[in-house]
């Protein structure tokens, strides 16, 4: 096959000049993608332009919104080495389903990596990924998302689509004020959560990093990604770096090998 047809195309949000990724779940896949050294190139698209990007693409929702309408989003995945006389590629439209696919489709040819998910680890991955998910949405996004770092360019736009879907008149109504005692409270409880919900978890810290130690594995780059997602978007990230004695600045550092944007 031609070389150019056996790169993958990973769809990505944007942020403002500089582009660089932000969101946690694209942050996920592409953890995946460099760590399985799967040829790919980025396409990036602006915020405005995300859900009809994924209609274009053919790719249906696999999340809803609260009230119950489709939320079409990013990452997509699409695999033109599939193609055939009847099919046009492969497009897989969940990051969690991309690790899978990447894992079954691009294995490690000699062995010479871990697994993306150990054996028998799958179903767990799966309430992991949720588990991590809600505690990030819950506690984190609410003191990060304010921050996100919108394209000047159709900013205007995209903090409006955001207010409309958390259900406040203005995208100011979202802010909780850098220094304001309800900000530090929400910071206090953000890194209890984390304390109880997820430092706990990760019971080798004397041999490494990651949750088994010295070897990652797909858990470690779903936290990875909302620590991303922390790191472009949460003032305080270097406070968060350093709580549960660093744990999350450790881990953070340990997955820049896999952290190129291509």
């Amino acid at each position: 096959m031609d070389a150019q047809k056996s790169v993958l195309t990973f769809y990505d949000i944007a942020s403002g000049p500089p582009v660089r990724p932000f969101a946690a779940n694209p942050w996920k896949a592409r953890y995946a993608l460099n760590f399985t050294n799967t040829p790919y190139r980025t396409t990036w698209v602006d915020l405005p332009d995300v859900a009809d990007t994924r209609k274009k693409l053919g790719v249906p929702a696999c999340r809803k919104h609260a009230d119950g309408t489709d939320f079409l989003t990013l990452p997509v995945l699409y695999d033109p080495t599939t193609s055939s006389t009847k099919e046009e590629g492969t497009y897989v439209g969940d990051s969690f389903d991309m690790a899978i696919y990447l894992e079954e489709k691009y294995p490690s040819p000699d062995g010479g990596r871990p697994p993306l998910f150990p054996p028998n680890s799958l179903a767990l991955h799966r309430a992991f990924n949720a588990h991590v998910d809600t505690l990030f949405t819950l506690n984190g996004v609410q003191l990060a998302g304010y921050y996100m770092p919108f394209d000047p360019a159709n900013a205007e736009l995209a903090k409006a689509n955001f207010a409309r879907r958390a259900g406040v008149a203005r995208w100011e109504d979202l802010e909780i004020p850098l220094g304001s005692e309800e900000r530090k409270n929400k910071m206090a409880a953000f890194e209890a959560a984390l304390g109880s919900g997820l430092a706990t978890w990760f019971v080798h810290r004397d041999e490494g990093p990651f949750l088994e130690g010295r070897t990652p594995m797909y858990a470690d780059f779903i936290v990875g990604g909302w620590l991303q997602m922390m790191r472009n978007c949460l003032p305080e990230w270097e406070e968060l770096r350093g709580w549960h004695e660093g744990l999350w600045g450790k881990l953070y550092d340990a997955l820049e090998e896999w952290a190129k944007v291509s």
